[in-house]
């Protein structure tokens, strides 16, 4: 097992702390023995016959000028395989670090006892009281629609709930624990700049279930930590999302520029209308059901990624890339005649299914395919993908 992968492994189980893996990490980087790295990809040398080099050669006259640039990146990620593995690994590696350190500095222990430890009867008691000193708050504050209003919330260590709906107040109940009396925590107005104000350090937990005006803002914010985001029917212009140790469940938005990061939890988006999406998430699966986004990046790392789409509505044309890493990937798209395919996949140790109707191939290989629907010039709606993964196999659909 490479050893960064195994060091993984070990903060997992709790067999060694964060501040201990960053310390064998820098070891490692330091002049350690590295990890073996598999060999990079290389297409089949041998000069293909006569007939298949000009079947070759018609399809690839297929492809119009607009392809060249998802070629040249296609090609490119083929040479660089082996580099890119070592450095997801490393990266992977320093990330769960990170948001070790971080769990471990927002729950550090108030009674002396070890956190890796299967709880006491005392810290039984004390996570008791501590639900028992819990404090809810009622907010409600008129809001004014305009496109440059913002909206941000942040919470700590509890959940977050966000529905958009035809109102215009944000109404709103916090739930939370403080660490010192009569520490104030409220929205705010400042300027078009919605927010929930606290001092992080003043409190222990903050969670919050609102109801907010579903198209009174041009900016949306939502960040969480240590529990669990549920974000719906909300429109913008640009719309972010980013969770951490908790899963995270995003439906029915509509934007112009739509972001959305995770870790180390379940991440669900259904029904994201955008021009330009970015979705990230790590150490935890990814489900994308219903979206509908011209320009699409979505990755994942350590768990499996789905993606399921019936239709695509809004846009003429879109360019879609889905990586992921470590982990099966699984692609399903509509099939009807006015949608055309060009695709690239690449799977470098792992396995490639498609099974779209009517493709013409240009590279149909185990680890590698190229091709495109025999109607994409005259398909009112063209969809160019590109799909990666690593140690895993890749199925399109």
């Amino acid at each position: 097992m490479n050893e960064k992968l195994r060091i993984l492994k070990m903060i997992e189980d709790g067999k060694i702390s964060a501040a201990e893996a960053a310390e064998i990490l820098a070891s490692l980087d330091g002049g350690g023995t590295p990890p073996s790295t598999p060999e990079p990809f290389r297409a089949h040398s041998a000069e293909p016959p006569r007939r298949d080099r000009d079947e070759q050669q018609r399809g690839r006259s297929l492809y119009d000028s607009s392809y060249s640039d998802l070629g040249e990146k296609f090609e490119s990620f083929a040479r660089d395989a082996a580099p890119k593995v070592e450095k997801f690994t490393k990266a992977v590696a320093e990330k769960i670090v990170g948001a070790t350190d971080k769990l471990s500095e927002t729950f550090a222990p108030e009674d002396g006892h070890d956190p890796q430890r299967a709880p006491s009867a005392e810290s039984k008691k004390a996570s008791a009281k501590s639900s028992k000193n819990e404090v809810e708050k009622q907010i409600e504050i008129l809001v004014t629609p305009d496109v440059s209003n913002e909206l941000n919330i942040s919470c700590h260590n509890g959940n977050i709930h966000i529905r958009g709906y035809n109102g215009d107040k944000i109404t709103a109940r916090l739930t939370y624990r403080a660490n010192k009396a009569d520490a104030p925590i409220e929205i705010k107005k400042l300027g078009g700049k919605y927010s929930l104000h606290y001092e992080a350090e003043d409190f222990h937990s903050v969670s919050i279930d609102a109801f907010v005006p579903e198209r009174a803002f041009g900016v949306i914010k939502i960040d969480g930590m240590n529990g669990n985001l549920d974000a719906s029917t909300l429109s913008a212009n640009e719309i972010r999302f980013s969770n951490a140790n908790g899963n995270s469940s995003i439906s029915e938005i509509s934007a112009v520029k739509f972001f959305a990061e995770a870790s180390n939890g379940r991440l669900t988006v259904s029904k994201i209308a955008a021009e330009s999406a970015t979705i990230e998430n790590m150490n935890g699966s990814t489900e994308a059901d219903e979206t509908d986004v011209a320009n699409l990046k979505l990755s994942n790392y350590n768990a499996p990624l789905s993606i399921i789409v019936s239709k695509f509505s809004r846009h003429a044309d879109y360019i879609w890339s889905v990586e992921t890493g470590n982990a099966k990937l699984g692609i399903n798209l509509p099939s009807s005649h006015d949608v055309g395919y060009y695709v690239k996949a690449h799977a470098p140790m792992g396995e490639i299914r498609v099974g779209l109707a009517n493709l013409k191939y240009v590279i149909n290989e185990p680890s590698v395919v190229e091709a495109q629907s025999a109607n994409l010039d005259r398909a009112a709606k063209k969809i160019k993908l590109t799909a990666e993964t690593s140690n895993a196999s890749l199925f399109i659909n």
